[in-house]
């Protein structure tokens, strides 16, 4: 299925992406708070049973009026996927210091125990080793940043930061800038794999905050009743964790998508900008830096020659050389 994607994460059309990761996360998160409330909480006596007899008990207009409620939090919160995923990715407030300089150095570690899994032990490896350390090379690629820049608190953060740095570099070509000139470019095979990778990881995000949300409220509600709706709470955080392990997942898979859509599609740039394509990988490499320095910091655009672009004949116009 092809999802329409946004070109920005807090965009989007209010299609299937909306309802995949805005409208049925706040769906599943409202149905079941909702329903603990109908079976009694915050009482100490909370049953399941009287919440299905308060539902079916609701009239056409109440569970409209229900429905219209939830959709209107679902489309007022999917502007606020970009902060959310940012959140994920470890841009934490300034209180938070500490827990951030703590997730960071235990990221440093990870990523150090990684590294060291690259190294070759013997020097007269064996074949196994060598597929290991291969291995553990492309997942350390993968997953951080280069070693001279500092590791975000979050997996979340570093596999995105990594897509950032890696994805069309060996073209000399900065991700961050060149995504948006690219992206309109894509042909709609390539798009809808992109876009796949990226509403997966942005479901996986929303449904990790949202379960979160719902665990918290689920305990303020129910710490009064038995110690098995405590378990219910702790359930919801295990799925969050899930969830966000999914989302980092899919980040993996995302970075994998976009990188290779700029190996594929990165000579369509030239055509929009009608710039005459290089005529070697070094003149590439070459123009690549100067139009993502142009992009970044607004410098001159690149002294090459434009491509002048073939005019269409026009019914009625003189052949070239005569006079109309």
């Amino acid at each position: 299925m092809t999802l329409p994607a946004a070109l920005t994460p807090a965009g989007g059309s209010l299609g299937t992406r909306f309802l995949l990761v805005s409208y049925l996360p706040t769906l599943a998160c409202a149905a079941f708070l909702l329903a603990l409330v109908w079976a009694g909480a915050p009482a100490p006596e909370i049953d399941p049973a009287r919440a299905w007899q308060v539902a079916a008990g609701l009239g056409a207009g109440e569970l409209l009026l229900l429905w219209l409620a939830i959709t209107l939090a679902a489309i007022l919160s999917h502007p606020l996927q970009l902060g959310l995923v940012r959140v994920l990715e470890g841009a934490w407030p300034a209180p938070l210091g500490p827990a951030t300089a703590l997730a960071v150095r235990w990221q440093r570690r990870r990523r150090d125990r990684l590294a060291h899994r690259t190294l070759l032990t013997s020097s007269a490896p064996a074949q196994a080793e060598i597929n290991r350390a291969g291995a553990a090379t492309t997942e350390l690629r993968h997953r951080y940043p280069p070693p001279g820049l500092p590791p975000l608190p979050t997996a979340l953060g570093n596999a995105l930061a990594a897509m950032e740095y890696f994805a069309g570099s060996t073209h000399q070509l900065d991700a961050v800038v060149t995504w948006p000139r690219l992206y309109p470019l894509l042909r709609p095979e390539t798009k809808a794999i992109v876009d796949d990778h990226r509403d997966a990881m942005d479901t996986g995000c929303r449904l990790s905050v949202m379960a979160s949300l719902t665990a918290a409220a689920t305990a303020v509600l129910t710490w009064r009743a038995a110690t098995v709706w405590l378990l219910v709470a702790a359930g919801l955080l295990v799925l969050s964790r899930v969830a966000y392990r999914g989302a980092v997942q899919s980040a993996l898979s995302y970075s994998v998508a976009v990188d290779a859509a700029i190996d594929t599609h990165r000579f369509e740039l030239y055509h929009v900008l009608q710039l005459p394509v290089p005529h070697d990988p070094e003149a590439e490499r070459n123009l690549n830096a100067q139009l993502c320095l142009h992009w970044r910091q607004h410098q001159p655009h690149p002294d090459v020659a434009y491509r002048q672009p073939e005019l269409t004949a026009m019914p009625g116009d003189a052949p070239p050389g005569r006079a109309a």
